[in-house]
Parts: structure tokens; C-alpha cells; sequence
């Protein structure tokens, strides 16, 4: 099967292709918390915990991934034809409802929501007196966003073509920021609620934070402002800038003790 068909088949039944990709994600995040909670007890690897080795590994798998992406972006390389196939298919069989929905989903990636929701979430930090969580969160998420930015600028990717006005965007496409910024604060946002909320809600926590994410990065696709490449990258961005700041906080977490809530 060619590129051409693959990208088409995904068009065409986009529905399916949206529940399969949110179920292997589902699944894998439900994987990987399964084995958060086995083997967390592990408390030293070169005396640093499981979590913090775990963390520093996915920050360099997606680092290398994000690298690979970036390597085949290219009109020429196989992932670019990928990209403008399946953006090709989309705008002939994606229907006015599905990019309605899509155009709505988009929004929860927006900067307009994603910063006042910052906004209030370091303010609720630091009302609880969590105030050296509150500052890396402000750190974390506005480096991230900062840092995309000037990643677009390097690469300086023209966006497909739109032209159905469900949707609007400029600036360059790679990567993706809704994509980032979705994967940065709903993953950093779920890494908090994980270590102050009661453990019960651990699991619901992070599958809702990987619907999310996934829904936002999707919608770029299906509304045409991004190509596939760049919500990949957009991902493996978003997840590398997250591995590695809870990397770093999990390991001053050990410092001081690891029930300690890190409160001034």
C-alpha cells in the first residue's frame, strides 16, 4: 500500500483512525502508569529514583525522536510525501461536521485558554503555599511555548493549505504549538495533580490529560493548519520539555523526602 493510499484510507474512515490512535495511546499510558506503580518502590538507580530515570529516558527517547522527525520533514523525504498526501485526502473527504468538532476541540490548545489556565494553576499553587511547584510550572510552561517559537523560526515550515474557514492560522508549522503546548501543560498540569491529589485519582488523571492532548493534535491534522510531521514533532517536543522537567523535580522531590509536597 502506497502513501498516497494509506493517506487516503485515514481520510476516509476518520473516525476510526482518531478511536484507534487515542486507544493505543490510552493503552500506553495505561501501560507505563502500570508500571509506575510496580516497580515505584524501586527507590535508587545510581541514587537517583525510578521515576527520575524513567523521566530522564523519555526525555532523551522523544529529544532523539523530535530529531528524527525534524530529519524527514523534507518535500523529498517519505514522511514529507506522508504529509502532503494525507493533507490532500483531508481537505476532499473530511465533512463539514467533523471539521466543525475538530474546530472546536482545536481551541483547548489555544494560547488565549492555555495561558489564563497557567495563570490560574500557579496562582492556586501558590495560594496552597506549593510555591517552588508554582514557580516551575510558571518556568516550565513559558520556556516551553518561548522555546517552540524559536524552534518554528529555525525551521521555517510553510503551513499546507486551508481553505474550508473553519479554522485560521499563521506563522511557521514546526512544530506544531498547539500540539506542544497541549503536551506541556495538560502533562505537566496531570504530573501535579498526580503528586498532590489523592492516589484513587492517579489513573483517571493521566488518561484524561493523554485524551486531551491527543484530541488537540489531532484536530491540527484534520483541520489542514498543520501537517501530521508537525504534530509529531509538536509531541515528541511537548513530551521530551515534560520528561525532563519532572525529571528535575522528582529528583529534588528525593532531596527533601518523597512525601514531602514541596510547600515553602
Amino acid at each position: 500500500m502506497t502513501m498516497v493510499q494509506v493517506a487516503e484510507l485515514l481520510a476516509v474512515h476518520l473516525w476510526a483512525a482518531l478511536f484507534a490512535i487515542t486507544s493505543l495511546m490510552l493503552l500506553l499510558s495505561a501501560l507505563l502508569w502500570h508500571g509506575l506503580q510496580r516497580y515505584g518502590v524501586w527507590q535508587t538507580v545510581h541514587r537517583l529514583g525510578a521515576q527520575v530515570v524513567l523521566s530522564l529516558a523519555v526525555a532523551v527517547f522523544a529529544f532523539l525522536g523530535f530529531v528524527e522527525i525534524a530529519d524527514e520533514i523534507g518535500a523529498d523525504e517519505d514522511l514529507g510525501q506522508f504529509d502532503t498526501a494525507l493533507s490532500t485526502a483531508l481537505s476532499s473527504h473530511a465533512n463539514e461536521t467533523q471539521l466543525q468538532m475538530f474546530a472546536t476541540l482545536t481551541h483547548l490548545g489555544d494560547k488565549r485558554w492555555l495561558i489564563p489556565l497557567a495563570v490560574v494553576i500557579a496562582a492556586i499553587l501558590w495560594w496552597r503555599r506549593h510555591r517552588f511547584l508554582a514557580t516551575a510550572w510558571v518556568i516550565a510552561t513559558a520556556s516551553g511555548g518561548l522555546l517552540n517559537t524559536a524552534l518554528k523560526a529555525y525551521f521555517e515550515r510553510a503551513r499546507p493549505e486551508f481553505l474550508h474557514g473553519f479554522a485560521t492560522a499563521d506563522g511557521w508549522s514546526f512544530p506544531s504549538g498547539h500540539s506542544s503546548g497541549a503536551c506541556i501543560v495538560y502533562g505537566l498540569l496531570a504530573y501535579l495533580l498526580v503528586i498532590l491529589a489523592p492516589k484513587r485519582f492517579h489513573l483517571l488523571v493521566a488518561a484524561s490529560a493523554m485524551l486531551l492532548i491527543v484530541c488537540v493534535g489531532f484536530s491540527r491534522v484534520v483541520l489542514q493548519v498543520h501537517y501530521f510531521s508537525d504534530v509529531l514533532g509538536g509531541f515528541a517536543f511537548g513530551a521530551a520539555w515534560v520528561a525532563a522537567w519532572i525529571a528535575g523535580l522528582e529528583a529534588y522531590r528525593r532531596r527533601l523526602g518523597a512525601g514531602e509536597p514541596m510547600k515553602d
